[in-house]
């Protein structure tokens, strides 16, 4: 009888000793995996700085573009005219006409999980939606910022098989598309510097967001991109849910004298 405690005792200990090897076990497996990730996260934050500072050394502040907005006659035929001029990142023309140049970096930092925009602009974007909200606006979000190059490919030919769907053929359906959505490189959401607010049609102009936007945008360096009235030299149709960084001293001076991007560029280029 005196053998059964003894027994009882010995599987107790072989239970409590395998108990043991297995946290043990756990506790090894977990390290290992942590260090695994530390060391992911190493890489990762070591990959993330080389990228900063590959763009930090291509940051520009000021970048020479060639414009080509404008028509002039030369002996009876008219002609693109072409004009290189200086400009502050912050002004760089985008258009139907002027391409994002050839080597143009754009720094970006993240809105959120999936939106980013221009390092040098955010803050202010990032104010002046504060702001509104600080004084009720609550209807106001971002639809849509950065794109890249490939994003906005993509996006134009949607919109050109959309029309070509509705009985267009290709050439008019890209005519079409033009004037809603630029080309990949021709795009300012291509640049980091434009930001779509909330659902993207007209609507938006009947939200008090956008009758916020139109009286205070400017003290925050944005300015309404493509303006209805604004249309024949734009080139774009009017959106009133796309605004662009352009700085607080010409966001200003825009809004002051009406004039959209490619007037004040026109007019600071003289």
């Amino acid at each position: 009888m005196q053998q059964e405690p003894k027994i009882e005792r010995k599987k107790i200990v072989r239970r409590v000793i395998l108990v043991l090897l297995i946290i043990l076990l756990i506790i090894l497996i977990k390290r290992i995996i942590f260090r695994k990730i530390e060391n992911e996260q190493e890489l990762v934050s070591s990959s993330q700085a080389n990228i900063l500072s590959k763009n930090e050394n291509k940051t520009i502040d000021k970048i020479t573009v060639v414009m080509e907005n404008e028509e002039v006659e030369i002996e009876g035929q008219k002609e693109e005219e072409k004009k290189e001029v200086e400009l502050d990142w912050n002004l760089l023309l985008v258009n139907t006409n002027n391409k994002i140049p050839e080597g143009y970096n754009t720094e970006l930092e993240s809105i959120d999980q999936y939106r980013s925009f221009d390092k040098r602009a955010i803050q202010y974007l990032m104010q002046m939606i504060s702001a509104a909200r600080y004084v009720g606006i609550s209807n106001i979000w971002i639809q849509s910022a950065y794109r890249t190059p490939e994003d906005q490919q993509i996006l134009f030919e949607n919109q050109v098989q959309a029309y070509m769907y509705q009985g267009y053929n290709e050439k008019t359906a890209r005519e079409l598309t033009e004037k809603i959505i630029n080309k990949p490189w021709h795009s300012e959401h291509n640049l980091g510097l434009a930001v779509d607010f909330n659902y993207v049609n007209r609507e938006f102009e009947n939200t008090t967001a956008f009758q916020w936007l139109q009286e205070n945008a400017q003290d925050y360096g944005f300015v309404l991109r493509y303006a209805e009235e604004k249309e024949d030299i734009t080139k774009v149709s009017y959106e009133p849910w796309h605004w662009r960084y352009v700085g607080i001293e010409h966001a200003k001076k825009m809004k002051s004298q009406n004039l959209c991007l490619e007037e004040y560029i026109k007019q600071i280029t003289k």
